[in-house]
Order: structure tokens, then sequence, then C-alpha cells
């Protein structure tokens, strides 16, 4: 006598997963989300917006934009008829009254700042302005990928929304979220042209490149390198038409980048394209080469005010140098340093991939201790490096100009400092690039399947 039995084989985790979406899932499928993608960019925006409320609401008008040296005050003095300037002892100890005149910052971040300072003379208008460009650098994500695939549009911009160090910016006044919006529009511009080859797609692509350079010195690098290489490119290629529209594309990013390094020249001395900081950095963040025993570390400001004390102490300098002076001793100085140790600076670069990733050292450097939030911006960073990682090797043929701008922009940080909130400037491509990991992970592939093989509602 023999008795059956129906054992039904348990279900997998990945069927337990989807079983509980089978009702909505058709609202996913690629074709419905392209017909209703104005809703689903809305449903991006929402949380978006919901953190920007938090962001304005937790801050207060004691810890906002208090800095010597940002953007806020500068912005202020601009428009209270004190023209461009500001005075930050910490880093230019000779500054006062007389010798204000400043290029700590770039111009756009300020100009953009005076004008909310103009509407409404309070920090909730700097505020407000930073969650504008924060919101705003959404749909530019957003239509990088459109056409590519509008899923992987809808999370390289979900990925945005939810980046630590991005929406910590908001409260921020140093220029990164207006770069990183120029730079990601400019970028749509840029892919539009490699693809179609016209000359206004490059002629935007320079001039919005451009802005972001005059927003953060270090995008201007970047700009640059992606249009030598299209122009390298070219050569090979012997594409004439393509050639020219590279050149065009440097044409303009110089343009726009020429008034900024005439009115340096006149104001200053030197025709500075970026920062005077720049030479500050240089010194603080390498000093220590040669200590005994060496230890890269992130420099902070506590440590390096007594070693930029020490250096002036110990130089000849008359006490009435300007900005631009003193950014060409800083440099000098941190440079001599470097060729005299060239095998540890090249370690301490590429320990600072550490730091621009992750932040590594950086709150033991300024006394303070790390938060839930902090943790939750760890493992997003891992996540979003294996992920950008992944999907560079895998679409790098038509995404290379995210990839080299990515490469040339964090080298450049390695070389001088860096922290994660610098990472910003480029998180538009890190996002792209992650979301276009997805089609090829095993897992991610099943879902969409799932998805599309679903009826229609």
């Amino acid at each position: 006598m023999t008795s059956n039995f129906n054992i039904s084989k348990p279900p997998s985790l990945f069927q337990k997963i989807t079983g509980q979406f089978k009702a909505i899932k058709p609202w996913f499928k690629k074709g419905n989300m392209e017909k209703y993608q104005f809703f689903w960019l809305a449903a991006i925006m929402a949380p978006a917006l919901l953190i920007a409320v938090w962001i304005f609401n937790a801050h207060s008008d004691t810890s906002t934009f208090i800095s010597d040296n940002g953007v806020w005050k500068i912005a202020s003095n601009l428009v209270k008829g004190y023209g461009y300037s500001a005075c930050d002892n910490y880093y230019f100890p000779f500054c006062g009254a007389s010798n204000r005149v400043t290029a700590m910052r770039e111009p756009i971040p300020v100009f953009l700042m005076a004008l909310a300072r103009l509407i409404y003379p309070s920090h909730d208008a700097g505020l407000l302005m930073q969650t504008l460009l924060y919101l705003g650098t959404v749909p530019a994500i957003f239509a990088i990928l459109k056409k590519e695939d509008i899923r992987l549009a809808l999370v390289a911009s979900l990925l945005w929304v939810f980046s630590v160090p991005v929406f910590n910016e908001m409260g921020n006044d140093n220029g990164h979220l207006i770069a990183a919006l120029f730079y990601t529009a400019g970028m749509f511009f840029f892919l539009r042209g490699i693809r179609g080859q016209k000359t206004a797609d490059f002629l935007m692509a320079g001039g919005l490149m451009g802005l972001a350079a005059l927003s953060r010195t270090v995008l201007m690098g970047t700009a640059v390198g992606i249009g030598l290489f299209l122009l390298g490119m070219q050569v090979i290629a012997r594409n004439k038409k393509q050639l020219l529209n590279a050149v065009f594309f440097l044409g303009v990013i110089g343009g726009i980048m020429s008034p900024w390094m005439i009115r340096n020249r006149a104001m200053l001395g030197f025709p500075i394209f970026g920062s005077t900081l720049t030479g500050y950095n240089i010194f603080r963040m390498n000093y220590y080469l040669g200590n005994e025993p060496f230890q890269p570390h992130y420099a902070g400001s506590e440590e390096a005010h007594e070693a930029i004390a020490q250096l002036i102490a110990n130089s000849d300098l008359t006490g009435t140098e300007n900005e631009a002076q003193m950014q060409d001793f800083y440099a000098k100085a941190g440079l001599e340093i470097i060729l005299q140790y060239p095998l540890r600076y090249v370690e301490l670069s590429l320990y600072r991939f550490l730091i621009l990733w992750f932040d590594v050292g950086v709150n033991k450097a300024y006394g303070t201790k790390m938060i839930i939030r902090d943790y939750i911006g760890l493992i997003e960073q891992i996540v979003l490096l294996l992920a950008a990682l992944f999907g560079s090797f895998k679409r790098y043929k038509e995404y290379w100009p995210l990839i080299v701008s990515v490469i040339l922009g964090c080298g450049a940080y390695m070389a001088v400092n860096a922290q994660l909130r610098y990472l910003v400037d480029f998180m538009p491509s890190i996002v792209i690039l992650s979301a276009l990991s997805i089609p090829h992970l095993n897992f991610a592939k099943r879902i969409m399947d799932w998805i599309e093989a679903s009826p229609d509602r």
C-alpha cells in the first residue's frame, strides 16, 4: 500500500519578495514608467523635499554659513558695498581693513548667494538657494539616463537624493551643490554632442562646464581633461567635424574662465584661475612628510595652524602680502617639502583616497564623533564605489566622459586635499555609473525580467 504526499518545495527568498509585489508590479514596467515618467520623477522629488525641510528646520543661525572664508560672507560683503572681499586671518594672517580683496571662493556660488541675500537678507535665503540646487540636480541626472533606460534614470536620481554627503551640503556654503548642478547639465550636452556630433551641444556643454569650473576649481581640470581626451580620439579617428567640436568646447571653457582670471590679475597681481586656498592646502596637507615616524593622516585645522605659524615666523614675509602672494608662498613651501620626500608624498596621496571616499580620520582631526548619519553614509559610499566600478567596466565605451571626469577629479583632490564632501562635485557621475551596473547584476536582471513579464493593468 502506498500513500502519496504532496510535498511542495518551500518558496525561495526571491519568490517570497516578488510575491508581495504582484498587485503593483505592472506600475514598474518600463513602458508604464515611461508613460508616467513625470509621476515617477515627482515621486522621487517628494522624499528630496522632505529631506530639504528636515535640513531647513534643523539649522540654526548660530551655526549656518558662519565661516569667514565662506561664500555667504563674501556675498554679504558684496551686497553691503564692500566689494568681492573677505578676511580670514586663519588662512591669510596679514589680511585686514586695507587688505581684504579675496579670491578664496570662486565667483558663481558667491553671485548666486548674493542674489539670495538681496531677495531676503537672512541665512534662510541662502539655505533655500542651496535647497533649490540640491533639488535641481535630480532632473538633470534623470535627463542623462532617460533615453538609456528610464528605470536606471530614476534609480540614479534616487541615489543622489539619499546620498548623505550630498544633502549634508545644503547647510554648507562651499559651492559644491552649484558645481554639481552645472557639471551635470554640462555632461548632458557633452554626451549628446558625442552621439549627435552637433556643434550647438558642445557650445552648451562648454558654457555649462565653464560655470561649473567657476564654482569649484577642480571642475576646470576635469572639463579640460575630457575635452582633450575627445580631441585626441578625433585626431586618431580623423574626424574633422568632431575635432572642431572639441576645440569649440575647450574654447568656450577658456572664454568663460577668462573674466575671473583677468579680475584676479588686476586686483591681486596674479591671473589666478581658481581659489587662493589651493596653495594653503598644498602646504597644510603635506607639511609633515618629513616627520619621524611618518604617519599618513588628515591634518586638522589646529594642527595645521601651528605649522603655518612656524612657517611664517621663519620666513622673510613683510606682513603686507595679499592673498595671491600668500598663495604663492604656501605653494612653494609645500612643493619644497614634497620634492624632498616624493615617495612619502605618493603614499600620502594614495591614502587620501580613503579620506576622499570615506572621510577616514576627518572627524578625529576636528575633534568630533561619528553619528548615525555618518555610519549610513559610510555604508552608502562602499556600495556606490563597488557599483560605480562595475558600471564603469561594463559601460565605459558610451559613458567614458563620466569615468574620466571622476578619475581626474579624484586624482586632483588626492594630490592636494581630500574630504568626503569634495566628492559631491562628481556625485552625479558616480550615481549614474552605479545605476548602470544594475542590468548586469543577476538578481536585478531577474527582478526586471519578472516585472516585464507581468500583464498590463
